[in-house]
């Protein structure tokens, strides 16, 4: 199951979305109107003034809680960032107006992909982080997924270290790691080069980050998951059965 990139896009028109509750994991995060505050900034406002001046100059902060739709949970969540409004043409000059809302933060934040039950802590934690920092940092977010891959090959028994004591890097681990598993070994070799690249101020964007979360749930799906194990215990029974297999 890849990310969701409509709950992890660079902006939201008119409305945020609802992201799953970070500590459930089961209900959805909703604002009410009353919880959510929109203020122009002093430079924004003061911009009025210019001769010049277009609804498209104007800028926003915005903070707002956010709650889980589940009664049972009922977690809170704080959401910041910037907010503009965008105008697009819908006829010779017909124009519709909304609110352009870009996230910054989310806290506690959400997973941005699905952890295996299995899946050690450290691993957990490592992208936990990088889900916090997607938007205000993608940069770090990456190294916090590196930091992961880190964990994953820690957790296989790959170790730091090379016969005679000295260094071993992660680029050598993940090469070690192949020889044993090379589908997952090519993966987490393509998520560290993009963590890599979180080491330069630029160096990599929030569509690449996505592409590194996928990359690691696709590992973790095959290292500590049960769906591909799960479904083909039941086209074993299937195929034994020469049809559907009767429920006792």
């Amino acid at each position: 199951m890849a990310v969701d990139r409509t709950l992890w896009a660079a902006s939201f028109s008119d409305a945020l979305p609802h992201w799953p509750c970070p500590t459930c994991g089961k209900g959805f995060l909703a604002i009410a109107p009353k919880d959510l505050i929109i203020k122009e900034t002093g430079p924004s406002n003061a911009a009025h003034a210019h001769e010049a001046w277009d609804p498209d100059w104007i800028e926003n902060r915005f903070v707002g809680m956010l709650e889980c739709s589940l009664p049972a949970c009922k977690e809170l969540v704080t959401v910041s960032g910037t907010s503009s409004i965008a105008q697009y043409l819908v006829d010779w000059d017909e124009y519709i107006t909304t609110d352009l809302f870009k996230v910054e933060m989310l806290s506690p934040a959400p997973m941005a992909i699905s952890c295996p039950d299995a899946t050690p802590q450290p691993i957990v934690e490592a992208l936990a982080n990088a889900s916090m920092l997607i938007w205000s940092s993608p940069e770090s977010a990456a190294n916090h997924i590196r930091q992961s891959v880190e964990a994953l090959i820690t957790d296989a028994g790959i170790p730091n270290q090379t016969a005679s004591g000295g260094f071993k890097s992660l680029h050598n681990q993940i090469l070690e790691f192949q020889k044993a598993d090379k589908e997952n070994g090519d993966v987490l070799l393509a998520t560290k080069w993009l963590g890599n690249s979180g080491s330069h101020v630029g160096g990599i964007g929030l569509d690449e980050v996505l592409d590194a979360f996928d990359m690691i749930e696709f590992v973790l799906e095959n290292r500590y998951g049960t769906i591909k194990s799960d479904l083909m215990a039941k086209v074993a029974a299937v195929n034994a059965a020469k049809g559907p297999v009767k429920k006792s």
